[in-house]
């Protein structure tokens, strides 16, 4: 009984080296860490069920030549939690917002000589710049972001004013 179990699993060994053989050399020539993991994933049948791929941008531009852009997009697949998926798509947001062209649709001043701002989306800014210039209505604006969170409004005449933008009260 002892030398059947030994025939038996040496023939399932001769068998299958074969099989394992055909596969694994292909797969250790691959020089690229990721896809080289790929190929052993794939010789195993391995598959991720929580993974989001995450795209890197390498180079935006060339210093030396701003008219030719080139961009290298990297994936990467990670596992990545939910609070990590919405942090990302809140900032997102922000930036797709603050990146949009805004028409001033009533500029407010109160009682205590503040400058509001509202526009045609339904946001609200308070001017924050001790200069004396000031957005009229139907003025085209964009957003920037300032050092240390600051965000200015230019305007088509490239008047550029530094605002605060408030809250929405619900």
């Amino acid at each position: 009984m002892e030398n059947l179990r030994r025939v038996a699993l040496l023939i399932t060994i001769l068998l299958c080296a074969p099989a394992m053989a055909d596969e694994s050399p292909r797969c250790i020539d691959i020089g690229n860490d990721k896809k080289r993991l790929d190929c052993y994933d794939k010789l195993h049948g391995f598959k991720s069920k929580d993974s989001i791929t995450v795209v890197t941008l390498d180079k935006l531009t060339s210093p030396s030549s701003p008219q030719t852009s080139e961009v290298v997009v990297t994936a990467i697949d990670e596992p990545v939690s939910t609070a990590v998926v919405a942090a990302a798509q809140e900032a997102y947001d922000n930036v797709i917002a603050n990146s949009q062209t805004l028409k001033i649709s009533r500029v407010s001043k109160s009682k205590s000589r503040k400058t509001y701002y509202f526009t045609k989306s339904g946001r609200v800014f308070l001017k924050l710049s001790d200069t004396s210039s000031s957005f009229r209505e139907d003025d085209i604006v964009t957003l920037e972001l300032g050092f240390l969170g600051s965000l200015f409004m230019t305007n088509q005449d490239k008047v550029r004013i530094k605002v605060k933008e408030m809250k929405k009260r619900q």
